[in-house]
């Protein structure tokens, strides 16, 4: 009977924990359902990561929210015989998608290799349609047991959202830096590209960007790839001051007979302007900016181009007399009257002989030429290649305001000089070995931001009478605006046969075949002076790039592979021990 009622106890006890553990088991299946549920309508995640490269930025996040359709991401870069920095490329890419489908489930993507479409007909169609919409290819050298090949990759995303599409260049090319810092840098500019093009197609009303005409500035057939790289995001539009004081202005009237004024342009591009400005057209501009308009100065100070040297071997470069002085020096800078020559420049083809009647050409630096360098951690030029110029003088900066906060974003190299006006242009200083010790000066700048709250150049120079005409509405502070002022104005131009009608890209050097970041540039000016402020600040991500220390490694190899092989077998042994007497304590009976 006692064994029965101790069998009858037992069984009970085990049909009690039985119970119990049905119950535990209940109870977390019902918690990871509810979790489950939870997450469906809630998200969150916690990047840990030091670079936050798995953190999307707040204008990104409220961005997406307002996706009200399905957008699909096709991505055209995929396959296993990618090159290691095109994969990662790759990975990072789906990653920010993956991202912006946690914040909105109308995201969809895909990934594509043109590779495996059915037919050459159909990939060769798919090419030329992205070429069409400036989606470059990259031609990527890869190393395998049967020698070097030559992969054609197209990096590139096509984004349909209500019907309408968009195209964003993944991969951004950059000439001095390594594939793996060029891949690099693109990642870093991921989430900008995409969620731009996302901004593009969302957006109702489009911002004005007008070019400014009637002052001698470049012809529409050279301002043609940067007017058609701006129209899918912009309203476009041509303005000519007159002296008419309404020209870059809304007047509203309202029932109590007074006036307000409202820029008529989100951003005015004054692209190399080559003709005097009347004291009424500078009263025109200024008032602009005193509205809180946007401004993109793009202005020679010296009369200097290559036709001039075509007959002659020499000119002279004098002062463009555009009368804008004070009126800069009003906003803190001056565009200096003199020429910049860099040792770190463009080549142009020169004749060295002749063979027959053919002549012969070879290639030399032209210092006059400088490859402009971005100098600025700022989002406008984060990360950009080397920019083009032709001709181009430093800017000064002035200590005449306290209010205005400037960031320069392009300068020269270290091995600058300047030639102050009037400067003797002669083609034989190319067959010239350069002085360095002339070439001394460090980091011109050529290209600076100014924001803040800007003094009118009228201040204290017209009668009061004038200035209180209420139909006037004279502005001696402005609002709080911001400009750039770039001290070269070929910066934007295009080159244009007239000839064949043949447009070159915007950055095009057509003698050595380069293209560099002109284009780029321009576009993420406009795009920070037209308002994208928030949309700017995800340029200025930094994922870093943690490449391992070969010489490093190789020294502490030997120590690197006993901890890595002995000491995790020895702290194994160790627990092993301390298991074995601590069970050896607690289940021998003493004696």
């Amino acid at each position: 009977m006692s064994l029965d009622k101790n069998k009858l106890k037992e069984n009970k006890n085990n049909d009690s924990r039985k119970r119990q553990s049905w119950f535990e088991f209940g109870i977390a299946l019902l918690v990871v359902v509810f979790v489950n549920v939870i997450s469906a309508f809630l998200f969150g995640r916690l990047d840990l990561t030091d670079d936050h490269r798995y953190s999307l930025s707040k204008s990104t996040k409220e961005l997406l929210k307002g996706v009200d359709e399905p957008i699909l991401f096709r991505v055209y870069l995929d396959g296993n015989d990618l090159p290691a920095d095109f994969k990662r490329l790759r990975n990072e890419t789906k990653e920010i998608l993956n991202q912006f489908r946690a914040y909105n489930r109308n995201v969809d993507y895909e990934f594509v290799n043109p590779g495996n479409l059915p037919s050459d007909k159909e990939r060769n169609e798919l090419y030329k349609d992205l070429i069409s919409h400036d989606i470059q290819p990259s031609s990527v050298s890869q190393r395998s047991s049967n020698g070097v090949s030559q992969m054609v990759l197209i990096p590139a995303a096509e984004i349909t959202y209500k019907g309408n599409k968009a195209y964003v260049q993944l991969l951004q090319s950059q000439q001095y830096v390594s594939e793996s810092d060029e891949v690099n840098n693109s990642i870093q500019n991921l989430e900008y590209q995409l969620s731009n093009a996302v901004r593009t197609l969302s957006r109702s009303m489009k911002p004005v960007v007008a070019f400014s005409m009637g002052h001698g500035e470049l012809p529409m057939a050279n301002l043609y790839e940067i007017q058609r790289s701006l129209y899918e995001n912009y309203t476009l539009d041509t303005v000519t001051l007159n002296e008419n004081v309404n020209a870059l202005r809304k007047v509203v009237r309202g029932s109590d007979s007074s006036y307000t004024f409202l820029p008529k342009y989100d951003v005015l591009v004054v692209a190399k302007p080559t003709k005097t400005f009347s004291d009424k057209d500078l009263f025109v501009l200024d008032q602009f900016v005193m509205m809180g308009g946007r401004v993109l100065w793009l202005i020679d100070a010296m009369d200097a181009d290559m036709d001039s040297l075509a007959v002659n071997p020499q000119a002279v470069s004098v002062r463009l007399p555009l009368g804008m002085d004070e009126l800069f020096y009003a906003y803190g800078v001056r565009i200096n009257t003199d020429l910049v020559m860099d040792i770190r420049c463009r080549p142009i083809p020169m004749v060295v002989g002749q063979v027959g009647d053919r002549p012969q050409y070879n290639f030399t630096p032209w210092y006059y030429f400088p490859d402009l360098i971005p100098v600025s951690d700022h989002p406008i030029v984060r990360n950009l290649d080397i920019i083009k110029s032709d001709f181009v003088s430093s800017i000064q900066l002035l200590d005449n305001s306290d209010d205005i906060s400037k960031t320069v974003l392009l300068s020269t190299s270290e091995y600058s000089r300047v030639k102050n006006a009037p400067v003797i242009i002669d083609l034989n200083e190319t067959r010239q070995e350069p002085d360095q010790r002339l070439y001394n000066r460090k980091n011109l700048p050529v290209a600076v931001l100014l924001q803040g709250t800007f003094r009118s150049m009228w201040v204290h120079r017209l009668p009061s009478g004038f200035t209180k005409l209420p139909e006037i509405g004279y502005r001696d502070t402005s609002l709080p605006t911001k400009m750039i002022v770039v001290s070269d104005g070929d910066i934007i131009k295009n080159r244009y046969n007239r000839n064949d009608g043949t447009t070159y890209p915007l950055g095009y050097d057509s003698y050595t075949n380069t293209m560099y970041a002109n284009k780029e540039f321009l576009l993420n000016a406009i795009n920070y002076l037209a308002g994208n402020d928030d949309a700017m600040a995800s340029r200025g991500k930094s994922v870093q790039l943690r490449k391992l220390d070969v010489v490093k490694s190789k020294n502490s190899a030997v120590t690197v592979k006993i901890v890595n092989i002995v000491v995790p077998v020895a702290l194994l042994a160790l627990a092993g021990v301390i298991i074995y007497f601590v069970r050896r304590a607690r289940y021998i009976k003493r004696k």
